[in-house]
């Protein structure tokens, strides 16, 4: 279902291309490459572990048109975590590559066990310790959300989008990916995103009209680039965004329409989005659920909580996971009748719009008040000295909990961080201790660690 309505749609724009570094391949190039390389897929599942993001590109493709499930993995996970990956996951074939070919290499041991139904794709969004997590999305959760991200996103054939994330990530995979491809759009992917230098230069000599990424990231990049950047739509996702940092956004993409975007990778991945419109005068808000997505806020109790109050964030569609691989127990608990429970805090307001507010299991419980890192570590940031910041809870003899920091960047001593959150930061998050430290702790996936 989902290869044919891909390769159709890819067909309609034969010339359109996918480009990385000096290799291009035309839309109609790689489909026959998919279905050629698709002939020697037989296994039910593949581990997809290339050497370039157009490599990944292809092997999904093949996978697709070959009906098979493909776990996209990055050697970014480090080789211990690749290794638990592998051990758990035990697909009998990676799809790698060899002087720029696709290549398949058998691993020993096989132990896949296919699930009932078997899904299009298994991301993998687990920790650096304990077993890996695998998100199990079929190939109508991915084409309902796909669907509904162009409903309001305006890809077209003329556009370039530079694609600066790995494929693993689901944002990538359907928000950027596949959705490019169903609209005829030119996809780049870049080759060292780590270098903001060789990303504004890439963004000048490819003439990119269309990116994606997270507000660190854009954050980074307006510290560091000399002149505004001239892209005409813009997605900001993957973590709470400050007012600051909309703000410096803004100013690096000055003539952009700037798309704030909520999701995670259970919900395939996009759940809410914010109007352009809206993004100067409320850029921490969602003004609207994608088209086939139900959303509620609830208590404790699964009930929806009134406009105003905090609650976790529910949502319902044909977007929502089939489950967790192996994990019968905890798909139960995070799907509930239809409803993913996404773990997020959130509040309604009278228009309508929400907020999301932080990781329901992240929370900050200080004397009855709800603390939500992300929020804490935005308005710091939004001091140039701080280059990363962890905020957590710790134990309080009076108050229950109380926050807790680690700084990376340009400070003498604690005292210092500790000016700055006086003149930042309200009283009840004050923090009562401040570690300096070189390296904030990070999962495989590149996101922070909080458990201490």
């Amino acid at each position: 279902m989902l290869w044919n309505r891909l390769k159709q749609r890819m067909l309609t724009h034969p010339a359109s291309y996918l480009c990385e570094g000096e290799r291009i391949v035309t839309y109609e190039e790689s489909a026959a490459y998919a279905e050629r390389f698709a002939e020697n897929l037989t296994a039910p599942c593949y581990g997809i572990l290339c050497e370039t993001e157009l490599g990944t590109a292809l092997a999904v493709l093949s996978c697709l048109a070959a009906g098979k499930t493909a776990v996209p993995l990055s050697r970014r996970y480090g080789e211990v975590h690749l290794r638990r990956i592998l051990n758990w996951l035990q697909p009998r074939f990676l799809i790698g590559e060899k002087a720029g070919e696709l290549t398949l290499f058998e691993i020993e041991d096989e132990h896949y066990e296919v699930p009932e139904p078997s899904p299009a794709f298994i991301l993998c969004t687990s920790g650096t310790t304990g077993e890996p997590k695998g998100v199990m999305l079929s190939e109508e959760n991915i084409l309902a959300n796909a669907e509904d991200i162009l409903r309001y996103f305006p890809l077209t054939e003329k556009d370039r989008i530079l694609i600066s994330r790995p494929i693993y990530h689901c944002a990538v995979l359907t928000g950027e990916f596949l959705v490019s491809l169903m609209r005829g759009t030119n996809l780049y992917f870049f080759e060292n995103p780590y270098s903001v230098g060789e990303f504004v230069k890439e963004m000048e000599r490819r003439r990119i009209t269309v990116v994606c990424s997270t507000p660190s990231y854009f954050q980074l990049v307006s510290r560091l680039a000399k002149r505004a950047l001239s892209a005409k739509t813009v997605a900001v996702s993957g973590e709470c965004l400050a007012g600051e940092a909309a703000q410096k956004i803004r100013l690096l993409f000055p003539q952009a329409d700037i798309y704030h975007v909520y999701g995670l990778t259970e919900a395939s991945p996009r759940v809410a989005y914010l109007v352009p419109e809206r993004f100067d005068r409320a850029p921490q808000t969602l003004s609207h659920p994608l088209h086939s997505i139900s959303m509620k806020i609830t208590g404790e109790n699964g009930a929806e909580v009134p406009n105003g109050r905090e609650g976790e964030l529910w949502i319902k569609g044909k977007n929502v996971m089939l489950g967790y691989y192996k994990a019968p127990g905890l798909t139960a608990d995070t799907v509930r009748d239809g409803w993913l429970r996404t773990g997020d805090m959130a509040v309604r307001f009278e228009d309508g719009s929400i907020r999301i507010l932080g990781r329901k299991d992240d929370m900050i419980v200080y004397a009855g008040m709800n603390l939500y890192p992300g929020e804490i570590e935005s308005a710091l940031k939004e001091d140039p000295r701080v280059e990363e910041v962890l905020a957590y809870a710790i134990p309080h003899p009076l108050a229950g909990q109380a926050v807790a920091l680690k700084v990376k960047g340009s400070f003498l001593d604690p005292n210092e961080v500790s000016a700055l959150c006086r003149r930042v930061l309200p009283m009840y998050e004050q923090p009562a201790k401040i570690e300096l430290t070189d390296e904030i702790p990070k999962n495989a996936t590149g996101k922070i660690v909080r458990r201490k």
